[in-house]
């Protein structure tokens, strides 16, 4: 296979200088918004991002990192109407892919959001990029939830819960919790 490399590092070459062009006219402003506990990346980082492109705010774009750092997750990507078309999702796309360095995960794309999908993930790939498959049940978001699961803090009533049931009183306080519910 080595005798294929130069062709692909070529290519690789070719279209990160045509994201690269594309992202450089995209100008993300953050608006950084902490994970609440419940939302899909906690402990992690959800943000909302202004689209801007020579000043004029375009679109947003919604998206969260999990607490590994190893994926970008992409709620939605919004471009207006008449800015739709010129390569500002992708530049996007790109930008982030630069900051983060992380394979990115589309969440819920439906509809006519599949065709940008299927054109970005093919673009990304010829840059040497990764767009993974997006996740659409709840299934899937709890199966990649599960990997950083050991992360997310214990609430403070439900680790007292959890010690109470360890300890070897715990038969007797469960006998009288179930009285005082008969009551």
């Amino acid at each position: 296979m080595a005798l294929f490399d130069p062709i692909r590092d070529y290519f690789h070459r070719r279209q990160a200088k045509i994201l690269n062009e594309q992202a450089s006219r995209v100008h993300l402003v953050n608006r950084r918004q902490e994970s609440h506990r419940g939302n899909f990346v906690f402990p992690g980082t959800d943000f909302v991002d202004d689209i801007e492109v020579g000043g004029q705010r375009v679109g947003y774009v919604s998206y969260g990192i999990n607490p590994l750092d190893d994926r970008v997750y992409i709620n939605k990507i919004d471009i207006e109407l008449q800015h739709q078309r010129q390569g500002f999702g992708l530049g996007v796309l790109w930008c982030l892919w630069l900051k983060h360095q992380v394979p990115i995960v589309p969440l819920y794309q439906y509809g006519a959001s599949n065709g940008f999908w299927s054109l970005a993930r093919q673009r990304f790939l010829a840059a040497g990029a990764l767009i993974e498959d997006q996740l659409r049940t709840d299934t899937e978001l709890d199966a990649a939830k599960q990997r950083w699961q050991h992360l997310v803090p214990e609430l403070a009533h439900e680790r007292q819960i959890r010690e109470m049931m360890a300890s070897p009183d715990w038969p007797e306080i469960e006998a009288g919790f179930i009285a005082r519910q008969k009551l």
